[in-house]
């Protein structure tokens, strides 16, 4: 993840290589974090990447992703 304004992408924040399909992971931010907007990037164990762009955290608890092999389609689910 990566606050939107962010050149770059921050480290990576899901602690280990792989989430397998079902698995979650809880990702914490500092309080004093003034971004609003942030970007996630998700990579597979191929390379192939999927972004999402402008999660407002400030509204946002908890994103579910959804990857459709057949259709190649991503989506996001938050609360």
């Amino acid at each position: 993840m990566s606050p939107h304004s962010a050149d770059e992408w921050q480290e990576d924040v899901l602690g280990r290589d792989t989430l397998a399909d079902g698995d979650s992971v809880k990702i914490g931010f500092n309080v004093r974090e003034r971004a609003a907007l942030w970007d996630l990037k998700v990579t597979d164990s191929d390379g192939n990447s999927i972004v999402w762009e402008k999660f407002n955290l400030l509204k946002i608890s908890e994103i579910t992703l959804h990857y459709d092999a057949e259709s190649g389609k991503a989506t996001a689910e938050f609360e």
